[in-house]
């Protein structure tokens, strides 16, 4: 059975990837660098990570398939408590942290078709299949779309509070559609048209928002 820690490492080595810094990692996690170490070099002895001692580490190919299937079980979560308990966006991460964990495959498999089987969770991200697999993505940045053409939000960031609140207020949700009429020249934000107004939005919030011509899938 693998443990919490480890089932945290691997995820947030996926998150991170595909090659991560220990020092990096550990930030992730808020541990001591030492205590991130020490557990790359175990995940290392189980084969689930390569590790290279003073310079990077990343998953391998059955430490990618352990950490998908606690991505899906944390999206399927969100999307759970979004569409039954109608927690909002900002609520829902840490709440689904917290369950990850202790949702068994039965249950996992209930929840997932009780949902009808959904393909993206509430933020917008897709939700991996039971063994792992992610379909393939073509939304950018929004801070990468090109001007005068027509937009579908697909992602919104899960982990920044304020930043979603903020997303929330705005409408710039996914499935909203929008315009981008102007990349500002100094502070790499941009201006958008969504509902008929324009709305200026950050460098940091337009590079997490992503965006696709087709919309969600």
């Amino acid at each position: 059975m693998t443990s919490v820690a480890v089932e945290n490492y691997l995820k947030s080595m996926w998150e991170l990837g595909p090659t991560v810094s220990t020092q990096e990692l550990a930030q992730h996690l808020t541990v001591a660098p030492a205590s991130a170490t020490r557990m790359l070099q175990r995940l290392s002895q189980r084969g689930l990570v390569e590790h290279i001692p003073y310079h990077s580490s990343s998953l391998t190919a059955e430490g990618v398939r352990k950490a998908l299937i606690v991505v899906r079980r944390h999206r399927l979560l969100e999307t759970f408590l979004a569409r039954t308990l109608g927690l909002g966006r900002d609520q829902l991460h840490d709440e689904a942290e917290r369950l990850e964990h202790a949702l068994s495959p039965a249950l996992e498999a209930a929840i997932d078709d009780y949902l009808g089987n959904p393909q993206r969770d509430p933020h917008g991200h897709p939700i991996p299949g039971p063994l792992g697999e992610l379909p393939h993505e073509s939304d950018v940045p929004l801070s990468e779309w090109p001007l005068d053409i027509t937009a579908t939000v697909v992602q919104v960031p899960d982990r920044d509070v304020e930043m979603l609140a903020w997303l929330e207020t705005q409408g710039l949700v996914p499935g909203r559609e929008l315009r981008l009429v102007a990349h500002e020249p100094f502070d790499g934000g941009v201006t958008v048209k969504l509902d008929g107004e324009l709305l200026q939005v950050a460098a940091s919030v337009a590079e997490e928002v992503r965006v696709s011509r087709e919309g969600t899938a």
